[in-house]
């Protein structure tokens, strides 16, 4: 019984079981909803369903923002609903003019993600109304609260995650696409091969990484976790994996814009070093950063960077005449981005990963 306890609880961390305990909340909150909207005879428990299903998120602060979203597109949907349907009735004027209104004010009181909502509920409102706009509206309106409520519920008690554990999940993520985006990079730079198709999807995915640590970072940062301060993610790593990817971005235009260089050669050996302990130091982070670990120790790194720096000051001494000046810049700009992932890296080492020590 035990191990099999012990192996469910593992699987529950991997990618699908997190998909799963996901999938689970979402079917007991829509049940809870239906069951909450039945009790009370409410006319329509399906928008309640919907709207449970739609917010609920990875922690509390997203559903809480999904939530004020959807809340906020309902309220300016049934409000503008009601008032066309109440001064025009039910026709294709009422619709039109409602759906484009409700849009439209959405968005230019900054609440885009309400915008599509806000329209498609006023649709709703005029198109189905019975007897009166205005009740009809607020019914709509309850039914979403009730909805979110639920979703909030069941978010903070049903395997509840707090945004600074999410957090983490998605450092060791975007580490991980890192490093093999950063693979993809070095091995075009001496090889001539790029696999175009595969860095799109990676660089994609590390965009969607980036702006949900955003996002939990922010959450972080308002307390919507349940860690104590002493053990949250030091804030610097925000800034340092910023800077890496970056340092990648430009790694990447500039072997792709070279031409028939031979410069790079000269210090293929210590780069190829440099980019393999790179690489092992991004994957020993993304590990570290979700196990909790204070501290790492990474002086592999630390050798590659100093033989390598020291080998390119020899380089110093050629002479211009050996080589063209745009093969010199474009060398210089990738050695030294490549150098600074590296520095960026060792930097993530010497600090914290932890706020207390």
């Amino acid at each position: 019984m035990l191990p099999t306890l012990t192996h469910l609880k593992t699987w529950a961390s991997t990618p699908n079981g997190i998909l799963a305990k996901m999938a689970l909340k979402m079917a007991i909150a829509s049940v809870l909803s239906f069951a909450i909207a039945k009790w009370l005879h409410w006319e329509y428990p399906f928008y309640a369903v919907i709207a449970a299903i739609i917010v609920m998120s990875s922690t509390h602060g997203s559903t809480l923002l999904q939530g004020f979203q959807r809340l906020i597109g309902t309220a300016i949907g049934a409000v503008g609903g009601a008032i066309f349907a109440a001064m025009l009735g039910s026709n294709f004027w009422s619709l039109g003019i409602s759906v484009f209104l409700t849009i439209f004010l959405s968005n230019y009181w900054k609440f885009t993600e309400a915008a599509k909502l806000a329209g498609y509920v006023s649709a709703i409102v005029i198109l189905n109304y019975n007897a009166s706009p205005w009740l009809y509206a607020w019914h709509r309106f309850l039914e979403t609260l009730l909805g979110i409520a639920v979703a909030l519920l069941v978010n903070d008690f049903i395997f509840p995650a707090s945004a600074g554990v999410e957090l983490r999940r998605c450092l060791s993520q975007i580490l991980t696409q890192l490093e093999q985006f950063y693979a993809l990079v070095v091995d075009c730079a001496f090889t001539g091969s790029y696999d175009r198709a595969k860095a799109d999807e990676l660089k994609t995915t590390i965009n969607s990484l980036l702006q949900k640590k955003k996002e939990l970072w922010k959450e972080v940062r308002q307390g919507q976790t349940r860690e104590p301060l002493e053990t949250r993610i030091n804030e610097a790593w925000e800034f340092l994996i910023s800077r890496i990817w970056q340092h990648i971005l430009t790694m990447e235009h500039t072997v792709l814009v070279r031409e028939q260089d031979t410069l790079w050669q000269i210090l293929s050996v210590e780069l190829i070093q440099l980019a393999q302990e790179t690489r092992s130091a991004m994957l020993t982070l993304a590990t570290a950063v979700k196990s909790y670990k204070s501290h790492v120790s990474l002086p592999e790194i630390e050798v590659a960077l100093a033989d390598t720096t020291k080998r390119f000051n020899d380089l110093q001494q050629l002479k211009q005449e050996d080589y063209p000046i745009n093969e010199i810049l474009r060398f210089f700009t990738f050695f030294y981005t490549m150098e600074e992932v590296g520095r960026k890296l060792q930097r993530m080492t010497n600090i914290s990963i932890l706020n207390h020590l």
